[in-house]
């Protein structure tokens, strides 16, 4: 049974209910003509459909409901607190009554396409093998009391003819969305004409590749480019149609943890605080960088209810030399993860798919248990400071292997691959 075909949705089984025992016109919700129809729409040049009119602000959160509804399978008493979180508005009795199917006909966005039309076109074959004498316009109102989305009765009448099938990236509801999410608030390209991810290290994009292919079926191809990035070439209009409505809350809401990792793969760093005069190592920090304010905020309130709270610094808009040329970086916040308890915490809940911070992290939890000027010694066997540069250099070949405890071991062999760290100077 398709993970749509749930209680939240089906009335009643339709394979013994005969022709015509079903209303399939289904009850209004209470939408004011003008947050439905109302202001000139937003289109993409990847002909995605974002509701972002004056006054449709009901709408967006009625397709925030259904989308965490479907996520998650959570009451209405649920679904609504956390779109309250989140920062959707809704009464508590809407949201119950969309859930309980009194739903708008709106026109299905991209994203809804990709969530429900393959199941609509496999219910709408099912139907009619069962009612050969269905008419397409009928079918198309079943199938939309069925579903979250209206189905266009032309598109019925092609489905059940033969004469077409949905040409649509299926989308499938599972933590690896959340990954996806979090790449998607980082790394990868998030405007209209932009398309795939592109970093520098391999390790990196083919885990992207690898969580593209359980969320869509698509397996993707990881190129190597001449100025020494890896990249994907998938378009993913639903994707960016999650960042552009603010969808992706709801997303990274329903799969916290996986939606981190997928950040801190794409935004975060590690390094230890060494006392370069001391030759010792104190401690450890874990951050994040962003400049968006309401990101900095979901993300404080994800890592608390991981325990892990963050410290928050605020950096002021500021000009920096880099290889000869200058750049200008506005304001952003840096939310810091102190401590090696936090470092241990971190490993087992989120840890790093990104190579070299994956690797810097093994090595700085080999070592954690060393007295200060012994880790020192070690960091340094695979690590110089370049003066020219905040990031340091390998000095020598890594370890081959660290553990985190006895039976639980983070990340594969260390070898032959370049590392890279900054050191902190403290007094």
């Amino acid at each position: 049974m398709s993970i749509l075909l749930s209680a939240h949705y089906l009335p009643k089984p339709y394979q013994k209910s005969p022709p015509c025992s079903f209303a399939w016109k289904v009850p209004p919700i209470s939408l004011s003509p003008r947050a439905i129809g109302g202001g000139t729409p937003l289109r993409g040049g990847d002909g995605w459909l974002v509701e972002r009119r004056r006054g449709d602000d009901l709408v967006l959160t009625y397709r925030a409901a259904m989308l965490l509804r479907l996520l998650t399978s959570w009451d209405y008493v649920r679904v609504w607190r956390a779109l309250c979180e989140v920062g959707f508005e809704a009464s508590l009795d809407d949201v119950r009554r969309w859930l309980c199917c009194e739903r708008p006909h709106l026109t299905p966005t991209v994203l809804e396409k990709s969530l429900y039309y393959h199941e609509a076109y496999r219910l709408v074959l099912a139907v009619a093998a069962e009612h050969p004498d269905w008419r397409h316009k009928k079918m198309a109102g079943y199938i939309s009391s069925l579903l979250p989305i209206r189905i266009p009765a032309l598109t019925a009448y092609y489905w059940m003819k033969g004469l077409s099938r949905p040409n649509i990236t299926p989308v499938k509801p599972c933590p690896a969305l959340g990954y996806l999410v979090g790449v998607l608030i980082g790394d990868r390209k998030r405007t209209e004409s932009g398309c795939g991810l592109a970093v520098k290290d391999r390790e990196f994009a083919e885990y992207y590749a690898r969580m593209y292919e359980k969320v869509t079926g698509v397996r993707l191809k990881v190129h190597s480019t001449e100025d020494g990035y890896y990249r994907t070439y998938e378009r993913a209009a639903w994707l960016k149609e999650l960042w552009c409505s603010g969808l992706w809350k709801v997303v990274a809401y329903a799969y916290p943890t996986e939606f981190l990792k997928g950040l801190y793969d794409s935004e975060g760093y590690i390094a230890p605080i060494v006392v370069d005069e001391e030759k010792r190592v104190s401690s450890v920090v874990i951050g994040l960088a962003t400049g968006n304010a309401e990101l900095k905020e979901f993300v404080k309130k994800r890592l608390a209810e991981l325990g892990l709270s963050p410290r928050e610094r605020y950096e002021a808009p500021r000009k920096r030399t880099l290889r000869g040329k200058t750049y200008t970086f506005g304001g952003s916040w840096k939310l810091r993860l102190v401590g090696w308890d936090k470092l241990e915490r971190f490993a087992e809940l989120i840890g790093f798919r990104e190579g070299k911070r994956r690797r810097r992290l093994e090595l700085l939890l080999r070592i954690r248990h060393l007295p200060p000027k012994e880790r020192y010694k070690q960091w340094t066997k695979y690590y110089v400071k370049d003066p020219k540069r905040s990031l340091g250099r390998k000095s020598s070949k890594p370890p081959s292997r660290t553990t985190l405890g006895p039976t639980c071991q983070v990340g594969p062999t260390l070898r032959f691959l370049s590392l890279l760290t900054y050191s902190v100077n403290q007094k």
